[in-house]
């Protein structure tokens, strides 16, 4: 395991404490904020103490409260607040209705753009085509890279279009330099009877 992590300095009360002081930290270190934060605090109540608003577990708390709203936006591209009102209002007008809650979802945001149709590739040369499929890959390698940093969801959804995208021109690539079909193509690739592998 290696120590590249940043961890949290002590906070407190003339601290910032807000979603941009978060935001610096990677989603391990958020993690561990939030662990910390509510083993403290249950070891301090289990213990006979009360959290009183400004005191070191009430701070920690907070803390922990935006810790956890910048890995919900990391995941998912939403508010977890708005989401929480959200699901809060929806159950409480079940309830007074006398009605079950419907299963309610998570929205995740989309990717930043669209896979392209499969006949786009069609009227590419092959030259254009490896090169699409090389693009698309490098969007990927890219991403990835940023998304290690970032764990944005729109980026995570983005590098999955995109590998949609080095899918389908490469199939269309392999399969026009094999024939146009997928029997073409295994009749080119298969071992012809006799043969060896050497």
């Amino acid at each position: 395991m290696s120590n590249v992590i940043n961890l949290f300095p002590k906070l407190t009360s003339a601290d910032t404490i807000n979603q941009e002081f978060f935001e610096r930290f990677t989603d391990v270190a958020l993690l561990l904020k939030c662990f910390q934060s509510v083993q403290d605090a249950v070891e301090f109540i289990h213990d006979g103490g009360k959290i009183e608003e400004r005191d070191d577990s009430y701070i920690d708390l907070v803390g922990a409260y935006w810790a956890l709203k910048v890995l919900f936006e990391r995941r998912t591209g939403g508010d977890a607040q708005k989401v929480s009102d959200d699901h809060r209002e929806v159950e409480s007008r079940c309830l007074l209705a006398g009605e079950q809650p419907p299963d309610m979802h998570i929205p995740v945001a989309g990717s930043f753009v669209a896979p392209t149709p499969p006949e786009v590739y069609s009227e590419l040369s092959d030259m254009a085509l490896a090169c699409k499929a090389f693009n698309s890959a490098e969007q990927i390698r890219l991403g990835t890279n940023a998304t290690l940093a970032a764990n944005n969801a729109q980026i995570g959804a983005t590098l999955a279009v995109e590998a949609i995208n080095v899918t389908t021109a490469l199939r269309q690539l392999v399969l026009r330099l094999s024939g146009g079909s997928l029997e073409a193509m295994a009749a080119q690739i298969a071992r012809k009877p006799g043969e060896t592998l050497q």
